[in-house]
Order: structure tokens, then C-alpha cells, then sequence
């Protein structure tokens, strides 16, 4: 994935083709608002329509899958997840959940060792359009991203290099299968994401508001979080140290900007790739200062799921262990 375009303090979103200057969005991303207030305020209304054999059957795609045999799940390292873990653009569970769900349903209803993403992401829109899911964090915008590019490029992507999800296409590896066509990539459930997609959910199992994670799935995160830690995929890492800054009695906003822009790992990373930033130390400290924000906010993001930090804007109270 690249860090950065060739033009000054812009950044391209995953591979969803949105590229945008952080400074002028106000770090949010046109295509899928990232940064910006969530629709959690809003009420989750799932479809109210008198159910009918067929809505039953697309209602229990995003329930509660069955077991399936399945593949360990292999992490993905590189020098990106070993500076900051998770892609800036990741900042929600429960979105690379939902699709976790629909996928196993598929790969059981269809007695198949894989789907095609092309064939993945057509149930999972069409489910998330019928029962309003737009509205939850995390989720696209229908009307900006009609085919899902986000759940693809930010959270799926990021759930097979956590180990969560398998993605191949014949013979190729890695990052360079994302340049494929979505109805060559093979995608199936790995047996750590079947086992974190079958734990209750209060949104998608209670059809609760609030986008706040059981201490069931926190605690099983938690534990995945550590274990691919030492494979180097540092999310752990990262959130922990977010989490004694913000103990420490420091908050979340301009405090956590700074302790990113001071933070010499992150700075090296993105020195080294940023041909600009490398000739003009003025570049160079707009984009520390852009990227700072922009990891800050989804590392809160996440914590705030997690139930460690409050679920309230502006709020950055400990409330909960991140053990």
C-alpha cells in the first residue's frame, strides 16, 4: 500500500482510487469520510418489512455462523504493521466482522473452500443496503461506494494480514493480488476468524446502537492482538502505548498528535518514504503533523470499541483495561 502520492501531503486511501490532501479534508477522506462524526447517535434500524422465507435466509448471513473445518490463519509483517500495526485507515472491528460472518455463511451454504470477492461483495452490499447498516462506523456509504472499496482495501485487507481471512489469486502473494480483478481473488475464513466471528455481537445479535465490543470479543481480540505482536504486527503494541499516554492523565486530541509527531519510528517510516518530505524539512513536518491526527484518531477509534477509552467525542477517560 502506498504511504504517499507523488503530490505534497496527499494520501491515498487503501486501493479504493481515493486520493486526498489531509490538510484541505480536514484529515477526512471524501469517499468514505473517515475522521468524521459517526452515525453512532443514530438508531440502528434494521429492515422493519414483514419477514419472508427470503429475508429470513439473508437475515442469517450476518448472524451467528456454523463451525467449519478450517485452515490456521498466517500473518502478514512488514515494515508498515511493524511501525503502527494497523493501516491508518482501520478503525473499526465490527465492519471486517460483519463481512467474517457473510462469508462463512457462504462458504457453508455454498460447500466451497473459498468465494470470490466479487461474489462476497455483492451479498455483503446488498445486505448492508436492506437492512441500513450505512449508518454504523465503519460501513460504506452506498451512495459514495456503492461496491464496497473501503470494506475491501481498509478492514477485509487488514483482517488476512491479521491472519483473520485468506486472500490468493493462483499463484501470487501478499500485496500484489489486490491489483486484481475482485472476480479472480479467492477469499476464505481462517480458523481465528470463524472463532472471533461466531462471539456474540450486541449490534448484529441484540440490535443494540452502540458500537462497543463484549467483553467476550475484547478479551479474544486482545489475546490475537498479543499473539501476532510477536510476529511482528505491532497493533498491540501501539494501542497499549496509546493507552498509558492517555493514563498518564494526557488526552486524545492535540496531546496524542504530539506524542505521534515526536515518536522517532514513526518519523523514520515516513521520512524514508516521502521523497519530498526527504528534500524539504517544512514537507516533511506537515506531513508528520497530517499523519500524526490521522493514526491518532483511529487508534482512539479502536480503543473506544475495545471499551477501554469512553464512547463519547472529545472523551478520552479510561474506563476499561486494555489487559
Amino acid at each position: 500500500m502506498k504511504l504517499f502520492s507523488n503530490q505534497e501531503n496527499r494520501i491515498r486511501c487503501g486501493r479504493c482510487g481515493t486520493e486526498f490532501d489531509l490538510a484541505k479534508n480536514k484529515e477526512s477522506c471524501p469517499l468514505c469520510g473517515f475522521g468524521k462524526k459517526s452515525f453512532a447517535e443514530s438508531p440502528l434500524e434494521f429492515s422493519k418489512k414483514e419477514e419472508t422465507p427470503k429475508t429470513q435466509a439473508s437475515v442469517e448471513f450476518f448472524g451467528i455462523p456454523p463451525e467449519l473445518t478450517l485452515q490456521r490463519g498466517k500473518v502478514t509483517t512488514h515494515r508498515e504493521t511493524q511501525t503502527w500495526g494497523s493501516w491508518l485507515m482501520f478503525n473499526d472491528f465490527f465492519a471486517p466482522k460483519f463481512i467474517s460472518r457473510v462469508l462463512a455463511w457462504k462458504m457453508h451454504k455454498e460447500k466451497k473452500d473459498f468465494v470470490f470477492l466479487s461474489d462476497l461483495m455483492e451479498e455483503t452490499i446488498g445486505l448492508i443496503a436492506k437492512h441500513h447498516l450505512s449508518q454504523l462506523k465503519g460501513f460504506p456509504n452506498l451512495d459514495k461506494d456503492r461496491k464496497g472499496g473501503r470494506l475491501v482495501y481498509h478492514f477485509l485487507r487488514t483482517f488476512v494480514n491479521m491472519g483473520l481471512i485468506d486472500a490468493s489469486v493462483d499463484e501470487k502473494k501478499g500485496d500484489e493480488i489486490w491489483s486484481e480483478n475482485w472476480t479472480k481473488i479467492k477469499i476464505s475464513l481462517t480458523k481465528q476468524g470463524l472463532e472471533f466471528a461466531r462471539i456474540k455481537n450486541s449490534v448484529f445479535d441484540e440490535g443494540k446502537k452502540e458500537q462497543i465490543l463484549s467483553l467476550e470479543e475484547k478479551n479474544w481480540l486482545v489475546d490475537c492482538l498479543k499473539s501476532i505482536d510477536k510476529e511482528g504486527y505491532k497493533e498491540y503494541s501501539i494501542l497499549r502505548q496509546v493507552y498509558d499516554f492517555l493514563k498518564s492523565g494526557k488526552n486524545g486530541n492535540k496531546d496524542l498528535w504530539k506524542w505521534f509527531e515526536d515518536n522517532k519510528k514513526f518519523c523514520d517510516y515516513i521520512h524514508e518514504r516521502s521523497e519530498r518530505a526527504q528534500k524539504d524539512p517544512k514537507i516533511f513536518k506537515q506531513q508528520i503533523h497530517n499523519y500524526a491526527r490521522t493514526f491518532a484518531s483511529a487508534k482512539i477509534s479502536l480503543l473506544r470499541e475495545l471499551g477501554v477509552v469512553k464512547n463519547k467525542r472529545n472523551d478520552y477517560t479510561i474506563v476499561g483495561d486494555l489487559r
